[in-house]
């Protein structure tokens, strides 16, 4: 991490006050996005995010499991955050590891208020579960949204094998994989959200904070957003406190930022698709 001077705090401030950031972006204008999917060939599904000079990549993998008595038809999805040392030499030893456990906790926390209801093979019986491991290869500020973004576009991608369900005697069911290798099917993501983080600098709200900024910020908060700009919910990081006034202007900014946002990656991963050969499972 690059400690600032109170100078080049101040630098950062007047600039989104007058709404000219140092790389000459608006307040609530995001840098650059660059999405890649199938980066990982043995991976069921992979995606590799570039915001600015922040990179991670995401994989998926699926596997069954009994659902809870309170929740037999809801599927669930786990997160493993990782910190290259390779990549950032500021990751390796103890720091990766506090790192990790912490920004692995945050998201389990935000992913644990989405309902996956779609990835229920039998209720009360069998669910699907989906492990997702994000590396962190380089950190330049605003990594919740760009690992939103990695594993809406890993799982949007993602190659799961179909899951036969025959009934036994008893009402006892027995699942088996399909002897054709390209019976599989991908996850629905369509009620998975992203990621718009919004921060308070100064008087002001900006979006996609480079690390810089973000040392200038007094708060955040992350909000998931859907593909129609509804927000699902809103955590807070950092230790400034919130008027009730600045948390309506950053609902109503991160709403609109978040449906821009999500509309591009349903687009893009759309467009690729069609073109995109399935090979199976195996």
């Amino acid at each position: 991490m690059v400690l600032l001077s109170p100078e080049e705090k101040i630098y950062i401030v007047h600039g989104v006050e007058h709404d000219v950031r140092v790389d000459g972006r608006s307040r609530i204008q995001f840098r650059p996005i660059e999405v890649e999917t199938d980066v990982i060939p043995l991976a069921m599904g992979s995606s590799r995010v570039r915001i600015g000079n922040t990179d991670v990549t995401a994989t998926a993998k699926a596997n069954i499991f009994t659902p809870p008595a309170d929740r037999p038809a809801e599927g669930r999805m786990e997160v493993l955050v990782h910190f290259s040392g390779v990549g950032n030499p500021e990751f390796e030893g103890r720091t990766s590891e506090q790192m990790r456990d912490e920004y692995t906790h945050i998201f389990n926390k935000l992913y644990s208020a989405v309902r996956f209801n779609d990835w229920c093979i039998v209720e009360g019986v069998k669910c699907w579960k989906f492990n997702m491991d994000v590396a962190v290869m380089s950190l330049d500020g605003n990594l919740f949204d760009a690992v939103g973004l990695a594993i809406k576009a890993a799982l949007a991608t993602a190659c799961v094998p179909s899951i036969q369900v025959q009934e036994k005697d008893e009402g006892e069911v027995d699942f088996a994989l399909p002897d054709d290798p390209g019976d599989t099917w991908t996850p629905d993501v369509m009620d998975i959200p992203v990621f718009v983080t919004a921060s308070k600098i100064g008087d002001y709200v900006v979006v996609d904070a480079t690390l810089r900024e973000e040392q200038c910020a007094s708060f955040s908060c992350i909000s998931a957003c859907t593909e129609n700009g509804r927000i699902l919910f809103v955590t807070k990081v950092g230790g400034g406190s919130i008027h009730p006034t600045t948390m309506s202007v950053l609902l109503k900014k991160t709403s609109a930022v978040g449906a821009e946002v999500n509309g591009g990656l349903v687009k893009m991963l759309s467009a690729i698709r069609p073109d995109r050969e399935v090979l199976g499972y195996l």
